[in-house]
Order: structure tokens, then C-alpha cells, then sequence
């Protein structure tokens, strides 16, 4: 062996290749980093397993994105309605704040002025609670201007001894505002009520109308009255709690949007007070002429006696029934027939005997009658229309009752006229005192 490793060492010198065993071999990159810097590409059967993940994933985000959206929508109408609570609550602890003031004071007027802004300038719509609030503290304010002295007395009458009494009386009187500023807090109530219920933000309901009504009898102020007559039947009711505020189109015609009897009335003395025929005549047109009114009067007035109408043929049969079965003379049959023809006939003819004596009644008339030709359904319906354009001629004419008849001048020729085109008489000759 030792001889044989110089030969090939020196055939190797001499030109021999001698090829070593081949080897693994183990390619690294130049650094650990680039290893990991590129990606393998992927193959079809991955490409395909990785479009339902890229979907379900863009499902997930549309879902996330739609909640999202949903819960930002129900926060935001959360946020107008708790808005809209605490504007309510402020406003309510306002109003009693203000009914904590001595009435009669300056302080009160700029409360109310105060409190009215913050209602018109409110977000959403005024709430009925609010409204009625605001006004019943307007009507006190207005009732301690025109009755101190009653007003005062109701301060004290719960003292505990006569000298608080006294003292709290010679306060009052104290502070108690002279004629002028006086005439100046009720002018801007008045203002403050009636740009009120003008407002587009305020629903007239029935206890508003009432109070504005009082407080503008009170006050002798009458002009608007035609028009928020008007705006109670006719005017879009906003919705609670909605920005922007979206508002409901009513129906005149509806028994709930007729002016109570009592409110046109005092209304109607108040133009009277002021001998304002036009004024007069437009509360007339929009309270004792509105349709409402007359639905409102049937529904009231006419309901109960038309049910039992209604139900008088199946009480007068049984009553029929029972009545034949009392006898043996004749049929059954025939006697209940009997009986339920007589017993239909009693009641259709007292009814209609009712009906003709309410109707016809022309005792409470006056001055103003009804024509010849007028239906009795209409005469009934339109009776409380016929008894105010009677107190307005009264209060315009002639006090001696010998000297009716003798009236003269523009007004009154127009009175004449309008009662005319309604279907009634004034004056009429025939029931004229002293011309039976």
C-alpha cells in the first residue's frame, strides 16, 4: 500500500484527474432574511380554497359595516329623544321656577319671554305637556294683572297670623306695577300666546285652545281668535320626537276638531265688547259653521236617540213575543204580529212628535228667525249659529224693544244681509212686538 501511493500520486501529477465523490450540497442564501422574502406562488387548487375566504371575510366587514350603521342610526334617534326630554324638563323646571315669582312683577314677563323662546327654538316639537304648562302660567300671570286684590288674597290666606297677613299685603301692594307697566306686560303675554299657537312647532290641542281663549278674554284681545279657530281644525300636527320635525295632515271634519260651544261664546262677548261686527261674524263662520261642529253635535247630541231608533224594531219584537204569549185567543203568530205592528207605530209616533216640538221651538228667539222652506234637520243642526247671529243683533241694535226695527247705517244693513244669505229672517214683521 505504501509502495502504491507515490504512483498515483505522481499519475495524478502527471495529467490523472482523480474525481472525488460526489457530495450534497447545501445551497444557503447570502443572508437568513432572504430566505423568507419571497413567497412560494400558489397553485390552482390554493387559489381556489382562497376565494370563499376572501368572500366570507368581505361578508364579514359588510355585516360588521351594517351593524355598525344600525347601532349609529338607533344612538343618534336615542340621542334626539333624550334631546328632546331634557329640552321638555328644562323647560317644565323653568315654568315653575317662573310660578314661584311674585305674580305682577317685571321678572315674570321675561321668564315667560324666555320660556317661549326656548320652545320655538327647540330641535323637535313642543309637547302638549309643555304647551299647557306655558299657558296656565301665562293665564295667572294675566289673572294676578286683572285681580290683584284676589290675587293677594289667595297669597295670605294661608298665613299663620294676621300680621303676616298684613305684611305680605303691603307687599304685594309694594310691588304691585302701575298702569302703564301693566298695559305693557299684558300686551307682550298676549303677543307671546298668540305667536304661540302659530308656531308650526305647537300642536293646539283642546285645553290650549281653552286657555288661550281665557287669556285673551281676560285681556279683551280678540282679533285672532277667526284664525286659530281655523288652525285648530286645519293646522299639520308635528310628531313628537322627530329631527326634522315631520308633521300629519288632520281632517277638518273630524268630531275632535270642533270648538267647544263655551270657547266660541266667549269669544264671540268678546268682539261684542269691542263692537267688532266683522270680527264677530268671521268667530260665527269658523266655530257654529265649521263642519266639525255639526258632526260633533250629532255625535253628542243625536247619538243615544238614534241607537235607540235604531234598536226599537228588535225590542218591539221581543216585547211582541212575550206580549203573545200572554193570550189564547188567537194565533201566535198573529199576535205577535199584532202586537209588534201597535207597539213600532207608538214609538215612531211619539218619536216623530218629539222630533217636530224640539225642532219647531222658537221661544229662545229674539230678533233672528228662520225662513220659510228651511228643513227641521237643518233648523236643529244650525240652531246655535242662529242664537249667536241673535245675541249679535241684540248688542247692535236698539235696546227699547218698542224702537226695533228703526236701526240704520252700513253695519247693520250688512248684518241684515249676512243673516239673509244664511236662510234667516231679521226682524220679522209679523213676530215684531205690537204687529200679532
Amino acid at each position: 500500500m505504501l509502495d502504491s501511493l507515490p504512483i498515483r500520486i505522481s499519475n495524478t501529477m502527471r495529467g490523472f484527474a482523480i474525481r472525488p465523490q460526489r457530495t450534497l450540497r447545501v445551497r444557503r442564501p447570502v443572508c437568513q432574511f432572504c430566505q423568507f422574502s419571497t413567497r412560494p406562488e400558489l397553485s390552482a387548487s390554493t387559489k381556489l380554497q382562497g376565494e370563499p375566504l376572501r368572500k366570507t371575510r368581505q361578508h364579514t366587514v359588510y355585516q360588521a359595516r351594517s351593524l355598525n350603521f344600525t347601532r349609529s342610526y338607533a344612538k343618534k334617534r336615542t340621542q334626539t329623544s333624550s334631546n328632546a326630554a331634557d329640552t321638555t324638563k328644562n323647560i317644565l323646571s323653568s315654568i315653575a321656577h317662573t310660578s314661584n315669582s311674585s305674580p305682577g312683577s317685571d321678572r315674570v314677563v321675561d321668564d315667560i319671554r324666555g320660556t317661549f323662546q326656548s320652545i320655538v327654538q327647540a330641535d323637535t316639537a313642543a309637547s302638549e305637556e309643555v304647551v299647557v304648562a306655558f299657558l296656565q302660567q301665562c293665564l295667572q300671570t294675566v289673572e294676578s294683572y286683572a285681580n290683584p286684590a284676589e290675587q293677594r288674597e289667595k297669597g295670605t290666606s294661608n298665613a299663620t297670623s294676621s300680621l303676616l297677613g298684613l305684611a305680605d299685603t303691603a307687599e304685594a301692594h309694594a310691588t304691585r306695577p302701575d298702569k302703564s307697566q301693566q298695559r305693557g306686560a299684558t300686551d307682550s303675554i298676549s303677543e307671546i300666546v298668540d305667536e304661540l299657537l302659530l308656531n308650526d312647532k305647537v300642536f293646539i290641542s283642546t285645553e290650549a285652545l281653552e286657555l288661550y281663549t281665557k287669556i285673551q278674554a281676560l285681556l279683551k284681545r280678540g282679533n285672532l281668535f277667526p284664525r286659530i279657530f281655523s288652525l285648530f281644525a286645519n293646522k299639520p300636527i308635528p310628531q313628537p320626537n322627530t329631527s326634522p320635525i315631520k308633521f300629519i295632515e288632520p281632517n277638518p271634519t273630524d268630531v275632535k276638531n270642533a270648538v267647544p260651544s263655551e270657547l266660541a261664546n266667549m269669544a264671540l262677548d268678546v268682539a261684542v265688547s269691542q263692537k267688532n261686527l266683522p270680527l264677530a261674524l268671521a268667530i260665527i263662520d269658523t266655530t257654529f259653521c265649521a263642519p266639525a261642529f255639526y258632526r260633533a253635535k250629532m255625535f253628542k247630541k243625536a247619538g243615544v236617540p238614534l241607537g235607540g231608533l235604531v234598536a226599537a224594531p228588535l225590542a218591539s219584537y221581543v216585547v211582541a213575543t212575550w206580549a203573545a204569549s200572554l193570550q189564547n185567543t188567537m194565533d201566535p203568530s198573529m199576535a205577535t204580529g199584532i202586537a209588534f205592528t201597535a207597539t213600532l207605530a207608538y214609538i215612531g209616533f211619539t218619536s216623530s212628535v218629539g222630533v217636530i216640538a224640539i225642532t219647531t221651538a222658537n221661544d229662545q228667539m229674539e230678533r233672528v228667525v228662520w225662513s220659510s222652506g228651511i228643513p227641521l234637520r237643518h233648523r236643529w243642526l244650525r240652531e246655535e249659529e242662529r242664537a249667536a247671529l241673535d245675541k249679535v243683533a241684540v248688542a247692535w241694535g236698539f235696546k227699547d224693544v218698542l224702537r226695533r226695527g228703526e236701526e240704520e247705517g252700513e253695519e247693520w244693513e250688512n248684518l241684515r244681509e249676512f243673516i239673509g244669505m244664511r236662510g234667516m229672517i231679521l226682524d220679522k214683521t209679523e213676530l215684531m212686538e205690537g204687529m200679532q
